[in-house]
C-alpha cells in the first residue's frame, strides 16, 4: 500500500506543505502543495521576541495544513521550523501553542540541519558534484559546500529576505541611501565566509522561494520557452540588471511584474541583493536554480530509508522510472524497444558519429514513448511529450528535458519539428533528433505487437542500409509496420533502409 507524508515547512515569511504518495525505494509523486505568507518574522525587535500577530496567523496556518493533511489521508506529518522560531526568545511559548491549538509536535531545526536537509534535496534532483547550495529564506541564509555529492560544510546567518528588508529599506522606491545600507549591511554578514568560490566547485546551485522567484521574472521578461523553474539557469549579468530595474519601482509597479507574486514585491529586492552578493563574492557567473529544497529532503529520508546518506545512486536513471512507474508503463514492452534501438545505434555509430550521451537519452525515451497512454491512446506521443516537459524530471537540463520529448513526440509519426523548443537547443539538435527518432520509430514498430517476437537486429551498412531481424515466431506484422514507417530514417540518414 502507499504510503503518505505531509511534510510543513514553517518559514520566516512563507509556510508550505508538501504531500507526497510514495512506495520507498519504488517511486513517488507530488500530491498536494499549499503556501501561505504567515511572516512570522515580522516585527520582531531587540527583544527577539516573535510579535502575538504573528504567531496568531502562524498557528492558524498550522490549524489548516493539519486538518488539511487529514483530508487527505496523510499518515505521516513531519511539522519543522527554521530561524524565526530558532532564534525567538519565545519559542517554548510558541510551539506549546501549536501543540495545544493545532496538535502538532514542531521540531526546531538546527542551522545545520536546515542547510543539510536543503543539500539533500538539492543533490537528489540536480547533477551537482561538486559546488555550493544558496538557500534564501525569509530570515536566514545557508551556504553549503558540496564535494563528490557529499555534504561538506555549511554557513548559515539569520539574514533573508525579510529580515533584510525590515533592518535596511526604509524608502519606497528604495532610495540610494537605503540601497548602500542594504548592500553593505548583507556584504557585513558574509564577510566571514573564505570558502565560497567557483575555484573550489564550479556549479552553484540556488533553492528557496526568493531565487525561483528571481528566476520566474527572468524566464517572463525575456519569453522562455518552458515553465518550469527547476534547473533554469540564471545568469549574473541578467540578475544585476534586474535589480537595477526594481531599484527604480515602487511597491505598487513591482506587484504588476510578471512572475512576481504580489505578497513579495517588498521583500524581492532585498532577496536579490543578497543572491548577487554571493554570486560576486564566489565569481560565479551564473546560478542554476533548483526547485526541491529543505522539505523534499527531509522526505527524500523516508522515502530512500536505509541509505545513509539518502541519495540516489542513478538519480538520473531512478528519475525517468520513476515517472514511467506513475503512468503505469509497460516495463516489458519499454526494455524491448529500448534494447532494439540500443542495437541500432551502435551498429550505426559510423554513420551518426554519437557518443553515450545520445545513446543514454535515446534510452530513456524509449522507456518513456508510451507514457501518453495514461491519457488517450489517440496522439499519445503528444500527451506523452507534453508529460515530459511538465513531470519533475531529475538531474536532467532543460536541452536534455527538451530532446527526450522530442523524441517520445516522434516516435510513432510526423516529420520532426523542434518548434517552440528551439530555443533551448542548439544549432545542431534538431538532426540529432531526427537520427535518434528515426531508430526509435522503427524500434517501436517492431515491437507492434508489444511481444517481443523480433529479438534482434544485425545491421548491414550500405545503400540500402539491411536490417536482419532474429524473430521467435511469426514477425510479418513487425516486418510490414517497421518498413511501410522507415520513411524518416530515409530523411535522417540520406539512404534507404530495408527490413528483412
Amino acid at each position: 500500500m502507499q504510503k503518505r507524508i505531509g511534510i510543513i515547512d514553517l518559514g520566516s515569511n512563507t509556510t508550505r506543505m508538501i504531500v507526497m504518495g510514495y512506495t520507498p525505494h519504488h517511486s513517488f509523486r507530488l500530491l498536494d502543495e499549499v503556501r501561505e505568507s504567515v511572516r512570522l518574522a515580522e516585527g520582531i525587535g531587540a527583544d527577539g521576541r516573535l510579535q502575538p500577530a504573528a504567531m496568531d496567523r502562524a498557528v492558524a496556518t498550522m490549524r489548516l495544513f493539519h486538518a488539511l493533511s487529514h483530508s487527505e489521508q496523510v499518515q505521516t506529518i513531519v511539522p519543522v521550523a527554521t530561524s524565526a522560531v530558532r532564534e525567538a526568545v519565545n519559542q517554548a511559548e510558541f510551539i506549546a501553542r501549536v501543540a495545544a491549538e493545532a496538535g502538532l509536535a514542531m521540531r526546531v531545526l538546527t542551522t545545520r540541519e536546515e542547510a543539510y536537509y536543503g543539500y539533500l534535496g538539492v543533490v537528489n534532483s540536480i547533477d551537482l558534484r561538486d559546488g555550493f547550495t544558496i538557500d534564501i529564506g525569509g530570515g536566514s541564509t545557508q551556504v553549503s559546500q558540496v564535494r563528490g555529492r557529499g555534504f561538506l560544510r555549511w554557513y548559515s546567518q539569520p539574514i533573508g529576505a525579510l529580515r533584510a528588508a525590515e533592518r535596511f529599506v526604509r524608502s519606497d522606491p528604495i532610495s540610494n541611501k537605503d540601497f548602500r545600507a542594504l548592500e553593505a549591511g548583507v556584504a557585513g554578514y558574509f564577510a566571514p565566509l573564505d570558502w565560497l568560490s567557483a575555484e573550489q566547485g564550479p556549479m552553484l546551485v540556488g533553492i528557496g522561494g526568493t531565487i525561483r522567484t528571481l528566476a520566474e521574472i527572468d524566464q517572463k521578461m525575456h519569453n522562455y520557452p518552458l515553465d518550469r523553474v527547476h534547473g533554469y539557469i540564471l545568469a549574473r549579468e541578467r540578475l544585476e540588471a534586474l535589480i537595477e530595474q526594481l531599484r527604480s519601482m515602487d511597491q505598487r509597479q513591482r506587484e504588476e511584474v510578471p512572475g512576481l507574486r504580489r505578497d513579495r514585491a517588498d521583500l524581492i529586492l532585498p532577496g536579490a541583493v543578497i543572491l548577487a552578493h554571493l554570486m560576486r563574492r564566489g565569481g560565479f557567473e551564473a546560478l542554476t536554480v533548483g526547485g526541491q529544497g529543505l522539505r523534499e529532503g527531509i522526505f527524500y529520508e523516508h522515502f530512500l530509508v536505509g541509505e545513509q546518506p539518502p541519495l540516489f545512486a542513478d538519480m538520473r536513471g531512478f528519475s525517468v522510472q520513476n515517472l514511467a512507474r506513475i503512468y503505469n508503463y509497460e516495463a516489458l514492452h519499454a526494455a524491448k524497444v529500448r534494447d532494439l534501438a540500443f542495437s541500432m545505434f551502435d551498429q550505426l555509430r559510423s554513420l551518426h558519429a554519437y557518443g553515450d550521451w545520445e545513446r543514454t537519452l535515446l534510452g530513456y525515451a524509449a522507456t518513456l514513448h508510451d507514457i501518453g497512454l495514461a491519457v488517450n491512446y489517440y496522439d499519445h506521443h503528444k500527451h506523452g511529450a507534453y508529460l515530459v516537459l511538465n513531470s519533475a524530471l531529475q538531474g536532467f537540463t532543460h536541452r536534455e528535458i527538451a530532446l527526450i520529448a522530442l523524441l517520445v513526440q516522434f516516435h510513432r509519426k510526423g516529420d520532426v519539428e523542434t518548434g517552440a523548443l528551439r530555443a533551448l537547443l542548439q544549432p545542431d539538435d534538431e538532426r540529432r533528433v531526427l537520427q535518434l527518432a528515426a531508430l526509435l520509430r522503427i524500434a517501436e514498430y517492431l515491437e507492434r505487437r508489444k511481444c517481443q517476437v523480433v529479438q534482434d537486429i544485425t545491421v548491414e551498412i550500405g545503400d540500402p542500409v539491411r536490417m536482419i531481424t532474429r524473430t521467435i515466431g511469426d514477425a510479418a506484422v513487425e516486418i510490414w509496420d517497421a518498413n511501410r514507417g522507415s520513411r524518416l530514417f530515409r530523411k535522417a540518414y540520406g539512404r534507404d533502409v530495408e527490413i528483412i
